[in-house]
């Protein structure tokens, strides 16, 4: 992807990365939804990213999301945000953009988030 489509990728955009596993092991091409994109220089640009697994039926984390509109947003498979597992990015590690969240699956997650992260927010 070019620098001039990454600097538009909205909050709410669900995008191809290559997440990194929570011990810094390796990692694994999966989508994610982007939670915030800024800035930092002319050439470097960040994103916080949440993981989105289609791994549905697995215990639940605080956090997670499950996306009714999953194939609207531009996913395979039904799938769930996971909130607990995010991670911030340089936007040039972005594989590709699949789609965005619905409204409705957008307030969902907001309010995921303000409850996980309540002693932030």
């Amino acid at each position: 992807m070019t620098s001039s489509d990454l600097s538009s990728i909205p909050v709410g955009a669900i995008v191809l990365v290559q997440f990194p596993f929570s011990d810094l092991t390796s990692h694994k091409k999966r989508p994610a939804l982007v939670l915030c994109h800024v800035e930092f220089s002319k050439t470097i640009q960040l994103i916080t990213v949440a993981m989105i697994t289609s791994k549905i039926d697995t215990h639940g984390l605080p956090g997670d999301v499950y996306l009714e509109d999953w194939q609207t947003s531009g996913l395979l498979f039904p799938s769930l945000v996971r909130l607990s597992k995010s991670v911030t990015l340089e936007t040039e590690l972005i594989l590709g953009i699949r789609g965005v969240l619905t409204k409705k699956d957008h307030g969902k997650v907001r309010e995921q988030f303000q409850i996980l992260f309540a002693p932030w927010v």
